[in-house]
C-alpha cells in the first residue's frame, strides 16, 4: 500500500501537548501543500480536531521521504523541538492503519465513544487534501472506503442511547451544577458548527443566548441571519463588555489566539455572580452557594480561554478534556461486534483492491496489445473501404481483437476454470461504466 500515519490524541497526551499540534482550517491548507512538496511524497492528508491530530501519507515508489518518520515531518512543519514529544506519538501503517481509520470514523477511538462528529470531521480532511491538490488515489480510495464503512454502522448498528458530543456534555455539567437553565444568561463566543450547536441547546433549554458575530465575514458585511434563532447577536469585539451579567461563557472558535485573556476579565470574574438584582445571601453548601460562580468552557483546540482565569475564586473553568472526560464504553456487546463484522467486510474490499493493483502493469500490457492489434486490422481493413465503411471496419477490428483475446483462454488457461473466468469478464464488460 505504501500507505503510513501517524496521530496524537486524547489516549496518550493531555490537552497541553495536544494543542502543540493542532491547525486551523487555514493553516492545515497549508501544511499538507508544505509537507507533500518538502518530503516528496504521492499524496498527504491532515486530519485536526480537538483531541487528535493525524498525519497520513502515501509515499512514492522510489522510496522519497522514507527516511522522514511522518511525526517528524510534523515537528518541522510546526518548527517544534520533537524530543519531547515523540512518546506521544502512535504510527502504524498499510493494514493496522485502515483498522484504525475503519475504527476512528465509527467513533470507536473517540473520547465520546460512538460520536458522530467524526465522520464529517474525516470528510472534511479528505476534500480539504483533494481542494490543495495533495490527494493520492491510494488514499482517497481509503478514505471513501472508511466513510462508507461508518456512514453504514451509524445507520445499521445503534451504538448508543445518549447523545454524546462536548455540546451535550455541556449542558448536562451546567444542569447538574445550576438545574433548571431557563433565564440563564449565557454568552457564546463564536458561531462556527460547535457554537451553534450549543446555542441550540442552551435555547432549548429555556436560556438567554447572546452569541458574538465578526463584523466582516469573509470580506461581507456582518449577517445576522447566520446567529441561531432566538439568540441575540453581539458584536465580536464588544464580548468583553458582553461579559457583564453573564453567568455562562462558551467559547469554541478556530482562533489560533486567547479570545479571554485574564488581564481583560480580572474585574468582571472577581466577585460573585449575583442571581438577582438584590443580591439576596445564600446558604453555604446548597446548590444555590454554585449558582454564585461563573461557569466557563472552552470547547476549542488550541485553547481560546487563557487557563489563568481558572484561577479567580468564582471561575469554575471546563476545558475539551474535563468537559468530556470519564466516558466509559457502556454498550451492548453483540452492537459492537455487529459493527465490527461490517468494518471486516470493508477491510476485505480494501485489501482485495489494493492485492487488484499489483495486477495493474499487466493489464495496461494487455489493454495496448488488443489496442495494437485492433488499430492494425482497422487501417488493413480501412484501406479497402468508402469513406462511410469506417465506422464499420472499425467496429468488426474491436470485435476481433477482443475475441482474439478471450478465444486464447481455451489454450492459456485450465479447462475448470474458463465458467469461472468468463462469467466474471461477462459481468466486468456489462458494467455500466464501461459503456460510455
Amino acid at each position: 500500500m505504501h500507505i503510513r500515519m501517524v496521530g496524537i490524541d486524547h489516549s496518550k497526551a493531555s490537552l497541553d501537548y495536544r494543542e502543540a499540534f493542532s491547525f486551523t482550517k487555514a493553516g492545515a491548507k497549508e501544511a499538507v501543500q508544505e509537507i507533500k512538496k518538502r518530503f516528496h511524497l504521492k499524496g498527504c492528508i491532515l486530519l485536526s480536531t480537538c483531541n487528535r491530530t493525524e498525519l497520513w501519507i502515501s509515499q512514492c515508489d522510489n522510496g522519497k521521504g522514507a527516511a522522514v518518520r511522518p511525526w517528524e515531518m510534523l515537528c518541522q512543519i510546526k518548527k517544534i523541538d520533537g524530543s519531547q514529544y515523540e512518546k506521544f506519538f502512535v504510527e502504524r501503517e498499510d493494514r493496522q492503519a485502515v483498522d484504525h481509520l475503519l475504527r476512528l470514523v465509527c467513533g470507536f477511538d473517540s473520547k465520546i465513544f460512538g460520536e458522530d462528529q467524526i465522520i464529517s470531521q474525516v470528510r472534511e480532511a479528505l476534500q480539504m487534501s483533494r481542494a490543495c491538490g495533495c490527494g493520492s488515489m491510494a488514499l482517497e480510495k481509503i478514505f471513501q472506503t472508511a466513510l462508507a464503512a461508518g456512514k453504514r454502522v451509524k445507520t445499521e448498528v445503534r451504538l448508543s442511547t445518549v447523545n454524546r458530543s462536548a455540546a451535550s456534555n455541556t449542558i448536562a455539567i451546567l444542569r447538574q451544577q445550576l438545574g433548571d437553565l431557563k433565564g440563564v444568561p449565557c454568552l457564546i463566543i463564536g458561531n462556527g458548527q460547535m457554537g451553534k450547536l450549543v446555542a441550540n441547546s442552551l435555547v432549548g433549554c429555556g436560556a438567554a443566548v447572546s452569541m458574538t458575530l465578526r463584523k466582516k465575514i469573509h470580506g461581507q458585511d456582518e449577517q445576522e441571519s447566520i446567529v441561531p434563532e432566538g439568540c441575540q447577536m453581539v458584536p465580536y469585539d464588544q464580548r468583553i463588555q458582553a461579559l457583564q451579567g453573564k453567568q455562562v461563557i462558551i467559547s469554541a472558535t478556530l482562533s489560533p489566539h486567547y479570545t479571554l485573556m485574564w488581564r481583560d476579565v480580572d474585574d468582571v470574574f472577581r466577585h460573585p455572580y449575583r442571581l438577582d438584582s438584590e443580591g439576596q445571601k445564600r446558604e453555604a453548601g446548597s446548590r444555590e452557594d454554585l449558582r454564585n460562580k461563573y461557569y466557563v468552557f472552552d470547547l476549542a483546540v488550541p485553547r481560546d480561554i487563557d487557563p489563568e482565569i481558572a484561577n479567580l475564586p468564582y471561575v469554575k473553568l471546563f476545558d475539551i478534556d474535563s468537559i468530556n472526560g470519564g466516558e466509559l464504553v457502556e454498550e451492548k456487546s453483540e452492537q459492537i461486534q455487529l459493527a465490527m463484522t461490517i468494518l471486516q467486510d470493508y477491510q476485505a474490499e480494501l485489501e482485495q483492491w489494493f492485492e487488484f493493483r499489483s495486477y495493474v502493469p499487466k493489464i495496461r500490457e494487455i489493454v495496448e496489445l488488443v489496442s495494437e492489434d485492433a488499430m492494425q486490422r482497422f487501417v488493413s481493413k480501412s484501406a479497402e473501404s468508402q469513406e462511410e465503411d469506417l465506422e464499420a471496419a472499425a467496429g468488426q477490428a474491436m470485435k476481433k481483437s477482443t475475441a482474439k483475446l478471450l478465444y486464447g483462454l481455451r489454450d492459456q488457461l485450465p479447462h475448470e476454470l474458463w465458467d469461472q473466468c468468463l462469467e466474471a469478464l461477462h459481468r466486468s464488460a456489462a458494467r455500466e461504466t464501461l459503456k460510455h
